[in-house]
């Protein structure tokens, strides 16, 4: 558990939910831009407003960020914000994973940014986001007003001469609140989906999951059309692949490293893969020196 002051900001409502590939953003509400929300005025202090969250991209995943519409009411006002595991989707949440001081501005037009990603939260399945309230009344969290509420994910930990978790439907709010989180990743990417994680492919454009790399140079043979080691596919890797060109693993001018498609012969699909790196570098590669696209346009006939 993670403990700290952070700072909110004001960004507009416009703003995008796909910044990155790997990110995205969860929400509940159906809020869009200067739609009509409620502003529960309600909540006491002590009390929390919370949204529980699933993610659809693989995870663990850190939270980067929360977004929320608080107003009702101008002022500033300190708040705390939790992140909890919420696996189980019970009432309660799990484990709390992080807790902190947040300082909120009412305003009934901008969405409020709480940046954590210099205080990674990481997840790995299900979550809940909860805002503590440290003063009663407005500014509060705003609910949507689209006619749907989700009651599994919206929660309310409430006063009622000691606190318990209830679904906020079981309290009366028809809404879903407008609070949101955006996740990251952690997962690296695999672009020829070949089973082998990008940072650690030697080939992460073309799949070769046997990962077969008979000179040992980080780069896996069905892109390494670099013969002669310097990292770039020229005259030199031609003079190389003439030479066993035809041949057979047991012939006398056999090479292995000139068969890039590994069915141990060196022919017309070697040759055409060395056309398509002809006057480019090997790879890329995470381990090798092949660690740009190559031309994949080709440059012709040899």
């Amino acid at each position: 558990m993670r403990s700290l002051v952070i700072t909110a900001t004001l960004v507009a409502t416009a703003l995008t939910n796909a910044a990155f590939s790997a990110e995205e953003t969860l929400q509940n509400d159906g809020f869009t831009n200067a739609a009509p929300v409620n502003f529960q005025a309600g909540f006491v202090a002590g009390e929390v407003a919370a949204a529980r969250f699933e993610p659809q991209i693989a995870c663990p995943c850190v939270v980067e960020r929360i977004t929320l519409l608080f107003g009702g009411a101008a002022g500033t006002r300190e708040m705390g914000v939790s992140v909890w595991e919420d696996s189980a989707g019970g009432d309660a949440p799990g484990a709390l994973l992080f807790t902190g001081d947040v300082t909120l501005t009412g305003s009934n037009v901008n969405l409020q940014e709480i940046d954590l990603t210099l205080t990674p939260v990481i997840v790995s399945g299900p979550f809940r986001v909860g805002l503590e309230f440290g003063h009663n009344g407005l500014p509060s969290v705003a609910t949507d007003l689209d006619g749907n509420i989700d009651a599994a994910a919206n929660f309310i930990l409430a006063d009622i001469g000691a606190l318990f978790w209830f679904k906020s439907a079981t309290l009366g709010v028809s809404g879903d609140f407008v609070i949101r989180a955006t996740i990251d990743n952690l997962v690296a990417g695999d672009t020829d989906q070949d089973g082998i994680a990008d940072d650690a492919d030697n080939c992460t454009i073309i799949a070769n999951a046997d990962q077969r790399d008979t000179d040992s140079d980080g780069i896996g043979n069905i892109c390494d059309t670099d013969l002669d080691g310097n990292c770039f596919t020229d005259f030199a890797d031609v003079g190389i692949f003439k030479l066993a060109f035809l041949a057979f693993p047991g012939d006398v001018n056999w090479n292995p490293d000139a068969d890039f498609d590994g069915d141990d012969s060196v022919g017309f699909l070697d040759l055409s893969r060395l056309k398509e790196f002809f006057l480019g570098p090997p790879g890329p590669s995470a381990t090798g020196c092949g660690d740009s696209d190559h031309n994949s346009a080709g440059n012709g006939p040899l």
